[in-house]
């Protein structure tokens, strides 16, 4: 049967069938037809997704599948999760990100002009590498008077020598030594340090645990690859992004009339002065903020409070943090997303479709949690009993391990050969011969490598490695010279119940999780299978079709 190219399968089958039927069905669940198109639909998706052998895959275990997600959201709704403060929250969540994403992106552009690459690199820097100086020291107050005394006249070098913790550098006058690209910065020194121009001097910046003071002591120009080039771009794409997002909430606060509520302000600083409990039963009723359309709440500053890191709410002290935290953190979503109401953007067909599918998948996430939560525990115990059971799981990687005499050159390595050869003992050899680092070996030439220790070894992994047990091997050349050696024994170790506690706990949780939910899946299919019918013969027209394609 020759078929056109992006004919569906639905269209197909029905074609075939010579009907047009007024229930096209090949299974339902409950009230909830799955059609043809349904499958095909999920087939085309998995692909999408990077499943490249979905096809070639039986259509009844798709079929399968997508039965098994409609059971979890009868049995979710059955159990109240639809209907959950938690569940209605996320949703609420969901949908306003929605709405801002949808705005943002027909109303934001951040093509990058002509030119403007080239700008935005040497404006930022990433046209230059610096050689910094840096006096490392305990506290604020010793940084302090690190400046005061190079601003007085002393020479950075001798300060840091003086003062500075950092032993690699102090003993070179502060001195780093090396050029740095801005992108090997952290982004908060990158920002500080490359506005400054050679021979400046950075305030104290705290870095880690000490209190650092930076000087420009030379620079010079940095070479970027396409690779470099193309994160420079991202990071302009996404400081046009963050330019046009302030402009466009600044114009829609003007045009919406947004202005602060002084008393509502007031009211809720003195609340949160002794925590979030004192605000009082109906947080929604203090208001900070005001447009036409809405406002904004305490409740409102509360939520995105606790999606911060730490206590946000006990720094929220004065009028100014407040003013400061809506200002950032609840005020530009909130006016994208009265633009996009206002717009209709919440009932165009795609972005309701779009959140019909969301909340059908996160009412299946939250039923999952939930069972997870309540089944799949492990105890100390079970750790422990996995690790016992599965020991070949927790090894060591191999390790080879060899009696070795490494020496300088070819001639000396040949005649030690011969001697051991004539009876010497390789032990006794390698204490009065070998140059390789005591730290490494024991006094008669004896360690063990790894695989992954090529590079710290110069060429020995490779040949020790292969070579036989019990045989003589060499001269091997290696980077340090001339090596010979014999192959003691090749083995995996167990790792300890210590060293392999975090791999085993995570195995067996993954583990436990997905047992739990199988067997969850089958009382499903078990408790629901009067609400599940298949078509069998709509099904098999189906399958031939699919395979026909």
């Amino acid at each position: 049967m020759v078929t056109r190219p992006g004919v569906s399968l639905l269209a197909l089958l029905l074609t075939v069938a010579g009907c047009a039927l007024e229930d096209d069905s090949i299974a339902r669940v409950g009230d909830r037809a799955i059609t043809a198109q349904d499958l095909q639909d999920f087939i085309d998706k998995l692909q999408h997704a990077g499943d490249a052998d979905a096809r070639e895959q039986p259509p009844i275990d798709h079929l399968q599948t997508i039965i098994d997600f409609e059971l979890m959201l009868l049995e979710a709704r059955s159990r109240g999760i639809d209907r959950s403060s938690v569940y209605l929250a996320r949703m609420d969540r969901i949908r306003k990100a929605k709405l801002v994403s949808e705005f943002e992106g027909r109303s934001i552009d951040t093509t990058v002009q002509e030119g403007e690459l080239e700008e935005f690199i040497v404006r930022k820097g990433f046209d230059r590498s610096i050689r910094l100086g840096d006096i490392a020291v305990a506290d604020l107050e010793t940084a302090e008077k690190a400046v005061r005394e190079i601003e007085a006249g002393a020479r950075f070098a001798d300060v840091a020598r003086k003062l500075s913790m950092n032993e690699e550098t102090a003993g070179r006058g502060g001195d780093t030594g090396r050029y740095t690209t801005r992108g090997q910065l952290l982004p908060f020194l990158a920002e500080e340090l490359f506005e400054l121009a050679v021979g400046s001097l950075s305030d104290p910046v705290k870095v880690g645990g000490r209190y650092v003071v930076f000087k420009i002591l030379d620079e010079r120009e940095a070479q970027t690859n396409p690779r470099q080039l193309g994160q420079i771009a991202e990071k302009l794409v996404r400081e046009k992004r963050l330019i046009a997002k302030a402009e466009l909430v600044a114009e829609l606060a003007d045009q919406y009339s947004l202005e602060p509520v002084p008393d509502g302000i007031a009211a809720a600083v003195e609340a949160l002065r002794t925590g979030a409990e004192s605000v009082g039963r109906d947080p929604t009723a203090i208001v900070i903020f005001r447009y036409d359309g809405g406002e904004i709440s305490v409740a409102d500053l509360i939520i995105a409070a606790k999606r911060r890191k730490g206590n946000v709410l006990e720094s929220l002290r004065d009028t100014e943090q407040v003013i400061a935290f809506a200002e950032q953190h609840i005020i530009p979503d909130r006016m994208i997303q009265e633009a996009a109401v206002r717009e209709g953007i919440d009932r165009e067909e795609a972005t309701v479709q779009w959140l019909e599918e969301k909340a059908k998948q996160t009412l299946a996430e939250a039923l999952r949690s939930s069972v997870l939560r309540e089944r799949a525990k492990i105890t100390e115990h079970d750790v422990r009993q996995y690790y016992e059971i599965n020991a070949d799981r927790f090894l060591h990687p191999e390790q080879t391990q060899v009696q070795e005499i490494l020496v300088e050159t070819e001639e000396e390595a040949l005649r030690l050969v011969g001697l051991i050869k004539d009876g010497a003992a390789l032990g006794d050899l390698a204490k009065r011969h070998s140059i390789r680092s005591a730290e490494v070996r024991d006094d008669e030439g004896r360690f063990h490598v790894h695989r992954h220790e090529s590079p710290q070894f110069g060429g020995f992994v490779e040949a020790a490695v292969e070579a036989e047990i019990g045989a003589l091997t060499g001269p091997v050349k290696v980077q340090e010279g001339y090596s010979i050696f014999k192959v003691l024994s090749r083995e995996r170790k167990r790792e300890t119940f210590d060293e392999a506690e975090a791999r085993t706990r995570s195995e067996l949780r993954r583990k436990t999780r997905r047992d739990v939910f199988n067997e969850f899946m089958e009382e499903l299919r078990s408790r629901y299978a009067s609400e599940v019918s298949i078509d069998e013969d709509r099904l098999q027209r189906t399958t031939t079709l699919a395979a026909a394609r």
